[in-house]
């Protein structure tokens, strides 16, 4: 029942995510002082949807069906600290306009605009949060997928990453902050991930690992034996995981903000696999074991 609902990819589905969030969301309201800021966050997670939303339903991540978005509500229910508008939200929503353009790539039309943005979008995100930087990689990984490699697709994220990190060099420069800019560049290897190891953690992540690593053992054979867009696609969002995974440990926020680094290839991934199982009971099951789990973790946790 929940897996043929879920199954399709229509406006009600859609009406259903936005109550269910509106339960964690409520749930999470008990841990805060209640203010205005309540409201802001809402709004800025409707954005948040919203971008979300078009990237998976414009570029084919998953089928037509509204797995993703599901699983991208289901995680914020097993990690409530998320809803929290902070410099780590910020970060998150700028990947997301990046990775906009980084699977859009997929098209051949206006590819040196996309290179720009996605540089341009990258280059802010970096301003956020340094760590960041590390998805340059996936830029040039999709380039290499679904274009090909000139001296314009090479140059062209370079130049829109580096006009909003010159403005902010020259900012600096000029009030004689130049020690900003430079702590941009002083990262910190060695992460301290003894905030993981807390029970409030460590259950959602290994009740997660579980089913993500299920379903890219049960998607991958399948996915990459077939050479067509989506196998292109699957190959960008494993290699978006581990790049999303290094920057989720390096981060050092302690608000529990950064688990939004991995939302987005851990709910694709997820969705994936969920879709072998569409049509049979255990997909229910499934589904509604996250479900249980996920509010049990906000309202006990």
């Amino acid at each position: 029942m929940l897996a043929n609902f879920f199954g399709k990819s229509k406006p009600i589905n859609f009406i259903v995510l936005f109550v269910l969030f509106l339960g964690y969301f409520v749930l999470s309201i008990f841990s805060k002082e209640l203010s205005l800021n309540i409201l802001t966050e809402l709004g800025w997670f409707l954005v948040v949807f919203s971008v979300y939303n078009f990237i998976i339903a414009k570029n084919l991540l998953t089928y037509d069906n509204s797995f993703a978005f599901l699983f991208f509500v289901i995680l914020i229910g097993f990690f409530p600290d998320v809803i929290n508008i902070n410099k780590t939200f910020y970060a998150n929503l700028t990947v997301l306009l990046f990775l906009r353009k980084v699977y859009s790539l997929q098209s051949s039309k206006n590819v040196f605009h996309k290179l720009f943005d996605g540089g341009l979008w990258l280059g802010i995100s970096f301003l956020i949060e340094p760590y960041t930087a590390l998805l340059i990689i996936l830029l040039y990984l999709s380039i290499f997928l679904h274009q090909r490699f000139t001296y314009q697709t090479l140059l062209i994220p370079v130049i829109g990453i580096f006009g909003p990190v010159f403005l902010y060099f020259t900012y600096c420069f000029w009030y004689d902050k130049t020690e900003k800019f430079t702590a941009l560049f002083n990262w910190n290897l060695y992460p301290d991930l003894s905030f993981y190891s807390h029970q409030k953690s460590l259950f959602p992540i290994l009740f997660i690992s579980f089913f993500l690593i299920a379903s890219i053992l049960l998607k991958s054979p399948r996915a990459l034996s077939v050479p067509n867009k989506f196998r292109k696609n699957w190959i960008l969002v494993l290699t978006q995981f581990v790049i999303s995974t290094i920057i989720f440990l390096l981060v050092e926020d302690g608000s529990g903000t950064e688990f939004l680094y991995v939302f987005f290839p851990v709910s694709v991934i997820l969705a994936n696999g969920i879709e072998f199982f569409q049509k049979k009971w255990y997909a229910d099951a499934i589904i509604a074991l996250f479900l249980l789990a996920s509010f049990a973790v906000s309202a006990f946790m």
